[in-house]
């Protein structure tokens, strides 16, 4: 299977995990293997180090704890381990609860070698004083058959799993079958627009809408639909904003340390602008990020 080449900045797909997550949270602990358990979403206030505070679920089970999940298309999978444990870390401490961390790797694009599921630090004897774990799911080798068995708000997930021992086809009619079944009509069109969007990561669009045509009427009638397509314009927006200051920022300042480069992806289109005016008055990032 070849799988689509894609560019790294924020696409549609990013936005319709997060209403994924939103959509049923406790269908995401059967993927992850933990126990069923009642959840609920938790509206972390994180933002200025990670994107990814709308995908932090509370598990509601006897002695409570949290669920965080990131996913994974791009490139950098070398940062993620990194970005794993400060999420982690940070989560832990504003919430008091244990937090377990997890990245679902949408392709194999997405991959990397760091991606062992384990940060270790070591002191300068070589002695560790730090270990961290998170989980890794590599979508394109889990077997669809247990996505298809899964809750609804996975099912979308279903056409990046590893179907060697099925067709895209046979898939797509067991989507049909259990959303037509089990769903209710918005909530068909959601996990529709969800699976056409998400296919973009595997499929061409043409091929994505042969596979899909059945859906692809209703879905753009869906609210959800255009709500993703709008909010990943705008973060392809900004993303291209901070690609393009980078660019020129980078010959003046040099390449910006991990805690510096953290700031700028959280930053808002309004910072990006207001930086860039300020670029030839100072002369290192830790003047220009506070200026």
């Amino acid at each position: 299977m070849l799988w689509r080449v894609q560019s790294d900045m924020p696409t549609p797909f990013d936005a319709t995990t997060k209403e994924l997550v939103r959509f049923q949270p406790e269908d995401w602990l059967a993927l992850l293997g933990l126990p069923p358990e009642p959840c609920e979403l938790v509206d972390a206030d994180l933002a200025t180090v990670s994107t990814e505070a709308d995908r932090l679920i509370r598990v509601n089970s006897a002695k409570p704890y949290l669920v965080h999940i990131e996913f994974q298309a791009g490139h950098d999978g070398h940062a993620v381990p990194g970005r794993m444990l400060r999420y982690n870390v940070l989560a832990g401490e504003q919430t008091g609860l244990v937090v377990l961390s997890y990245v679902i790797l949408l392709r194999p694009e997405a991959d990397s070698p760091a991606l062992t599921g384990n940060v270790e630090r070591l002191r300068p004897n070589g002695t560790r004083y730090l270990a961290f774990e998170f989980g890794v799911i590599r979508l394109w080798k889990l077997p669809v058959a247990q996505v298809l068995r899964g809750g609804l708000a996975t099912l979308p997930l279903a056409l990046l799993c590893d179907l060697s021992a099925t067709t895209p086809e046979n898939v797509v009619t067991n989507l049909e079958t259990r959303i037509e079944a089990e769903a209710e009509q918005e909530e068909r069109r959601k996990l529709w627009t969800s699976t056409y969007l998400l296919a973009g990561v595997r499929y061409a669009p043409e091929i994505a809408g042969k596979l899909l045509e059945k859906a692809v009427a209703q879905m753009k009638e869906s609210m959800t639909y255009q709500k993703i397509l709008a909010d990943g314009r705008e973060e392809g927006k900004v993303d291209g904003e901070r690609l393009l200051f980078l660019k020129v920022s980078r010959p003046r300042l040099g390449e910006p340390d991990a805690k510096t480069l953290a700031v700028i992806n959280a930053a808002s289109s309004e910072t990006i602008e207001l930086w860039a005016d300020n670029l030839n008055r100072v002369e290192s990032w830790s003047e220009l990020v506070k200026a």
